[in-house]
């Protein structure tokens, strides 16, 4: 049995951690010895962590020297990524972990993969990298000699791989898609909650963090325009984060306080999902899309911008509509679904239809690289 550890900052909320929960779910435990490592315990996720799985946490007490270097970093190189400035600014001061292992996988860039590269002792290590690293600010020079460290570097689209392919060895390279459990997802739908969806007007659902990437506040100038249209709806926001602020004030000085709804982090966002009548993605970049599989799961017409892994997760047109990223595409492709029920109806038989295969495909290929 080999011992293996997955290295994740935190379980609070967020699709990479969504998605290592559904392989620790689903990976054949009987092969492999797992702990799962956090930096801290805490979070929402917690709570669907298997039973068999060693959890820990490295529990890290920074000094205020530390804290004072990251600070001056971040204002010399406010352009850099705030995880490389953190670092470069504690990395000589966090300690070696003290076990070993036969496989290290750091889930997601940044600390993850630093701490991996370097202060984990294990005879392979694998790199997951579930981004746009570019769109997200993080600067290669900072990086290349930590994924040195890795003995491949696994993109969870296959855009992610080829973008990747300008810093790093293609040879070093491959894509594995995070596992989306279509069970779990529609069993999890079933459950009840609290808000009302009644059919007198049209409800809109997304999922993210509030977070620039997610580019929230191009929904709410959405949002604005189907008021103006004289649109009766409610578009509803399941997630949370360092943007709250800026977005209820973008919402209140555009009149959308009852129409457009901050719901918070939910654990289970599928029920809104199911219940909504038009799920729509507004992200600027995405390493995969993973909330816009599960509405496709849900059978749920989708609008998303067209950041690159969109095409890849719909067909245009089709299985969902795929716009540019302004309030007036976004607008006139939910006015489609809203106004065109045979359109809409289309979309939803051919959801219907599309099988997930991913779900195996996943598991066959994580198995075979730990084989390795």
């Amino acid at each position: 049995m080999k011992k293996v550890v997955f290295f994740v900052e935190s379980m609070h909320c967020g699709g990479a951690e969504r998605s290592l929960l559904s392989l620790l779910n689903n990976i054949d435990r009987k092969k492999y010895a797992i702990d799962l490592l956090v930096i801290q315990k805490g979070g929402a996720f917690e709570k669907f962590i298997p039973e068999n799985i060693n959890y820990k946490s490295l529990d890290l007490n920074l000094s205020l020297i530390g804290r004072l270097k990251f600070f001056l970093n971040t204002k010399i190189s406010p352009k850099t990524h705030k995880a490389q400035l953190f670092w470069k600014s504690f990395n000589k001061e966090i300690q070696n972990f003290n076990e070993e292992y036969d496989i290290a996988i750091a889930w997601g860039q940044g600390f993850a993969t630093y701490f991996t590269g370097t202060k984990i002792k294990a005879k392979t290590k694998y790199a997951w990298i579930n981004i746009d690293y570019d769109k997200a600010g993080y600067q290669f020079k900072y990086d290349e000699a930590i994924y040195n460290q890795f003995n491949k570097i696994v993109g969870v689209s296959e855009f992610v791989k080829e973008s990747m392919q300008q810093y790093i060895d293609k040879n070093k390279l491959i894509s594995i898609v995070n596992i989306i459990d279509q069970t779990d997802v529609v069993e999890r739908a079933e459950v009840v909650i609290d808000e009302t969806f009644d059919d007198s007007i049209v409800h809109i659902v997304s999922v993210g963090r509030l977070a620039k990437q997610k580019s929230f506040d191009l929904s709410i100038n959405t949002a604005k325009f189907l008021k103006d249209k004289g649109i009766a709806f409610k578009w509803y926001i399941i997630g949370e984060g360092s943007e709250r602020s800026y977005l209820e004030g973008l919402i209140r000085s555009n009149g959308l306080e009852d129409l457009f709804i901050l719901l918070g982090f939910r654990d289970n966002p599928y029920p809104y999902i199911k219940a909504c009548d038009i799920y729509v993605q507004t992200s600027s970049f995405e390493g995969l899309g993973r909330t816009i599989i599960e509405a496709s799961i849900l059978n749920k017409p989708i609008v998303t911008t067209n950041f690159p892994t969109a095409y890849g997760l719909l067909d245009d047109g089709k299985t969902g509509l795929i716009v540019e990223m302004t309030p007036q595409d976004v607008s006139k492709a939910i006015l489609k679904i809203i106004n065109d029920t045979s359109f809409k109806l289309e979309m939803i038989r051919n959801l219907n239809e599309a099988e997930n295969l991913n779900k195996q495909k996943t598991l066959d290929q994580v198995e075979s690289l730990f084989n390795k």
